[in-house]
């Protein structure tokens, strides 16, 4: 359904929260709103970060959701998830989950996820909702072992920027270039060019060519 807006000659940054890059036409931001802590961006995706929300959703949030992801500018559902660092405890959180994936059923949409070492409920979960086709989880940096068993289970791996090269390296031989997604996830510092050179070096391929392969992926990604 989005084919038409990833172009392939643009840097793609999958994951931040506020646009950087208005003015440039060759650079695709694709912005993380939480309902009430900021506002819908051409391209957006929305959903209840879980350190920002305490119960499942209510019925006033869950039409908020609804609205905003029948805007045909949001793209996904998230970010949305699971952190076994902060928020509410991992079983509410789990609740909290499940009271928002409904609605990527039923709009069609993807899903974008927040995982700190929870990848095993967050597992659990994706398999209760086999009809979600595709979910992302954005600012991955844990090891390749992992990130092979995540891949195996369907999810995509949208990787954490400012690695060390030799963990970009790791990663790099242990993802699928067609399963992977590139951020800034709004790091200071950092630019989404910058990642995209330095893993163009990793990867041993054009910077050009490592742009059209993220469109791709995102074309297949958001289809519907």
């Amino acid at each position: 359904m989005h084919d038409s807006i990833f172009q392939p000659h643009r840097y793609l940054d999958f994951h931040t929260h506020r646009m950087r890059h208005a003015d440039r036409a060759d650079v695709m931001e694709i912005v993380s709103v939480h309902p009430g802590k900021g506002h819908p961006h051409q391209y957006f995706t929305i959903g209840y970060h879980p350190w920002w929300i305490e119960v499942p959703i209510a019925p006033a949030q869950h039409d908020t959701l609804v609205e905003r992801l029948a805007d045909p500018e949001c793209l996904a559902l998230g970010e949305v998830g699971l952190d076994n660092l902060k928020g509410p405890t991992l079983n509410r959180q789990m609740e909290i989950l499940r009271s928002q994936l409904p609605l990527a059923v039923v709009t069609g949409k993807p899903v974008i996820i927040h995982c700190v070492r929870a990848f095993d409920q967050l597992v659990r979960v994706k398999r209760e909702f086999p009809d979600i086709r595709h979910w992302c989880i954005h600012g991955y940096g844990r090891h390749g072992i992992l990130a092979r068993q995540l891949i195996d289970q369907g999810f995509y791996l949208s990787l954490m920027p400012g690695l060390p090269d030799k963990k970009y390296q790791e990663l790099c031989e242990a993802i699928p270039l067609n399963r992977m997604f590139l951020e800034t996830d709004s790091m200071p510092d950092v630019s989404i060019d910058d990642i995209y050179f330095k893993m163009a070096g990793i990867l041993t391929m054009e910077v050009t060519d490592l742009c059209r392969q993220m469109n791709v992926n995102a074309q297949n990604f958001f289809q519907r």
